[in-house]
């Protein structure tokens, strides 16, 4: 039985191991919805100062697309990956706990 000092180390080492993989999802998130709005954030850095109107070229957008949703998706891999790898090491060590 574990008491509410051995609680208060489970919980940290829990919240220790799984904040790598939170983070990883949560920055692929962020860029799959930065490459759903790629052309409205190149329309935006490509505009001049003072200008009216403007045009945006092609490649450009699919750089603001194609990039974020590249790396997007390999977070989201790599969320995947860091998450069985800390949950598997978190069963191993509760395992070890059982009396």
């Amino acid at each position: 039985m574990l008491d509410k000092a051995g609680m208060m180390t489970l919980n940290k080492s829990i919240v220790k191991s799984f904040s790598f993989p939170v983070g990883f999802f949560l920055l692929g998130c962020l860029l799959l919805i930065i490459s759903g709005n790629g052309h409205e954030f190149a329309s935006t850095v490509s505009r001049p100062a003072n200008a009216s109107s403007w045009s945006t070229s092609n490649e450009l957008i699919q750089a603001f697309t194609v990039i974020p949703m590249i790396l997007g998706s390999c977070f989201l891999l790599l969320f995947v990956i860091t998450f069985s790898i800390s949950y598997f090491l978190w069963q191993k060590i509760n395992v070890e706990r059982l009396p």
